[in-house]
């Protein structure tokens, strides 16, 4: 029988939507086949998107797992990590057609769900000048651009179909078709997204009272509607990203933080609610805010943080379950955990520098830094790991067991677990608000390679001081001598003495600055007034006064290896001379090892890793963060000399064919549902 892909994406729902119960994600029954479409009611709408959202809990946990297992900040346990999680963490794609992670029907389930909606529901319906179905279709159309973007990312190439896949032929015309580019399908995406950007003018769905809706999740907590689908900002500025167009890149993420155009109160995201430091200057006396981020019960208060999210039941009684635990959480006393940090990652945390701030931050007498403390380091992986104690004799692999996943209740942000239960994880957060700032400095350094002077030094304040005020920036600016003018407009000239002593008449000129374009991003609400550098939150709260953590020539020379030390006496060594470039992939890697020490465990470092490697031209940005994730070095890849690594999976991932995973080509039955006449 012939293998046929297009069947393994589209048959599973052919011609209806077939939604089973949603009622463990909303407090709704959205269990409805739709097979006509006429006179759709605006509760017709809701419950066939409720179906949709129940299609996404299919892919949110492969989210996560593909973009984390085949990067640098986990590593497999040598015991219980079952083989589909081995394949996908040593990038093993020989057995590509029964590793359940690398099924592509369940992405293209949602697709075609929402490729139905998009084509059957009627967007002109209106009552008293409201369309009551354009919510849910703005939202519909976010999710299935997300979807698509996530296809893309991982293959490079997909088939791309936007018609509802009904019939054999629809199903054999998009099997026939040349597969599209990750640049195409942005550019499709793009074009069909871009109308809606405005979360003003086109909303996303508000359902039931006040816009909220209740989960069957941790404790019936509470949901905005909205936090359900992807900001269409925020899949604009990733996919501009992607494309190297780092202008609108940076205009959507800025339009994004700011709420440009809107009347959305601009969010304080970055300011000192959530973070981990010590209390005192002997490295003693954590003190941890930073893990209520991901903390259930703590939902509400963290809620402005929340961009969008994924709820799942807690119980298989309920309904549907993420599997996350399963997999980063031991499943009993013993331990278990089928992956954990990686001992890269806990050298990347450990090799920053922790400053503790006593009196004036502003003042370096009445600061230290750390290097002697209990933890030295960045303390981020400290807030969101633990040691198993109990029933570990050796001590080994369960130290640095991932808790991201089920922080249960603020009582246990002490760190000093000696077991947390493997709870099934309620609540997937596909993207928080400090994502836009991270992803916003990254399209600033894009802009610095496109001769926007100040970008890059823009970029590494939201790193270090949070960005607070008011930039312009000018494209390959140039000073140049133009003409002065009186105020008729004449050119003015002044009658001086030449050499020989002759009065002769010599036109007046002034300096002028001249450039190719010019940005303004302007932060000076005082929404952002408390806003401080996102590194500041586990390296003591002050990044801005960091002597380690600057745009200077020691700061790269130490990233790069090329100091000497004598006692406390650094220097740079002879014939050391860097150029620009240099600067910019210093600040490259900055924001590609915050978005580590940010972001870790919650679904896209490889893809981070991906994106940075084919912007700089640089594999090595991906190689040998892979490379040497089993080896706590705490000198950084780009340093010639202390830097471990496997030689074997270096030269593996210089190959640009593992950077993607195979599509499967399954064979898959069509419904019974399905006919030529349907």
């Amino acid at each position: 029988m012939k293998k046929n892909l297009v069947y393994t994406m589209t048959f599973l729902l052919i011609g209806t939507f077939m939604f089973s119960s949603c009622q463990d994600m909303l407090n709704a029954d959205s269990d409805r086949v739709e097979y006509e479409y006429n006179d759709w009611s605006a509760n017709d709408s809701v419950f066939s998107v409720l179906g949709i959202l129940k299609s996404v809990q299919g892919i949110a946990d492969r989210h996560i797992l593909l973009n984390e297992l085949r990067a640098d900040l986990v590593v497999p346990s040598n015991t219980e990590a079952v083989v589909d999680i081995q394949e996908l963490c040593n990038s093993n794609f020989t057995n590509s057609e029964t590793n359940k992670y690398l099924s592509v029907k369940d992405y293209y389930t949602v697709i075609n769900n929402c490729n139905v909606y998009l084509n059957r529901v009627d967007t002109t319906f209106n009552k008293n000048g409201i369309y009551y179905m354009m919510p849910e279709y703005v939202a519909v159309k976010s999710m299935r651009a997300w979807t698509y973007l996530q296809l893309a990312i991982n293959h490079n190439e997909i088939p791309y179909f936007e018609e509802p896949i009904t019939t054999h032929s629809a199903a054999q015309a998009v099997l026939d078709a040349p597969k599209l580019s990750r640049v195409e399908v942005m550019d499709k995406l793009i074009e069909d997204i871009l109308p809606y950007e405005n979360p003003v003018v086109y909303t996303m769905p508000a359902w039931d009272d006040g816009g909220k809706i209740i989960t069957f999740g941790y404790k019936n907590t509470t949901i905005e509607t909205s936090k359900l689908f992807v900001p269409i900002r925020m899949l604009l500025g990733e996919m501009y990203l992607w494309k190297g167009d780092y202008k609108n890149a940076a205009k959507y993420f800025y339009a994004q933080i700011t709420g440009e155009a809107t009347n959305n109160k601009a969010p304080r995201i970055t300011d000192n609610s959530n973070h981990v430091k010590y209390g005192d200057e002997n490295g003693k006396n954590l003190q941890n805010s930073y893990s209520s981020l991901f903390a259930l019960e703590n939902y509400s208060s963290n809620a402005n943080k929340y961009l969008a999210v994924v709820p799942f039941a807690n119980s298989e009684l309920l309904g549907s379950t993420s599997e996350l635990a399963a997999v980063f959480s031991p499943q009993n006393d013993l331990g278990g955990a089928q992956v954990f940090a990686s001992p890269g990652f806990v050298g990347l945390s450990q090799s920053q520098k922790y400053r503790y701030i006593k009196g004036d931050p502003k003042k370096p007498e009445k600061s230290q830094y750390g290097d002697s403390y209990e933890y030295p380091g960045d303390l981020r992986i400290k807030a969101t790991t633990y040691s198993q104690t109990d029933n570990d004799v050796l001590k080994t692999e369960y130290k640095n067991i991932i808790a991201k996943f089920n922080l249960e209740s603020s009582k246990n942000f002490n760190m000093n677990f000696s077991h947390v239960p493997s709870i099934n994880t309620s609540l997937i957060v596909l993207q928080r608000a400090e994502l836009a700032y991270l992803r916003f400095a990254e399209a600033l350094l894009g802009l610095e390679q496109k001769g926007y002077e100040g970008a890059m030094e823009f970029a590494m304040t939201i790193l270090k001081s949070g960005a607070k005020d008011r930039y312009t920036l000018l494209q390959n600016p140039d000073t140049v001598k133009i003409p002065m003018l009186d105020k008729d407009g004449n050119k003015v000239f002044e009658t001086v003495l030449d050499k020989d002593g002759n009065e002769v008449s010599v036109e007046q000129t002034k300096d002028s600055v001249v450039y190719d374009d010019s940005m303004i991003f302007d932060f000076s609400n005082t929404a952002f007034t408390s806003n401080f550098g996102i590194h500041s939150r586990g390296t003591g709260g002050d990044a801005e006064h960091n002597a380690f953590y600057a745009l200077d020539t020691l700061c790269v020379a130490r990233y790069n290896g090329d100091v000497d030390q004598s006692g406390i006496t650094e220097t740079i060594k002879p014939n050391v001379k860097y150029v620009h470039e240099d600067f910019v992939k210093y600040v490259a890697d900055l924001i590609l090892d915050e978005l580590a020490l940010e972001f870790s465990w919650e679904g896209f470092r490889f893809g981070d890793l991906v994106r940075f490697a084919e912007a700089y031209n640089d594999p090595d940005m991906l190689a040998m963060r892979i490379a040497g994730r089993n080896y706590p070095n705490l000198v950084r890849y780009r340093s010639s000399e202390g830097f471990e690594f496997d030689p074997a999976v270096y030269s593996k991932m210089l190959d640009k064919q593992n950077w993607y995973l195979p599509l499967p080509d399954e064979v898959v039955e069509p419904s019974e549902n399905a006919n030529e006449n349907k």
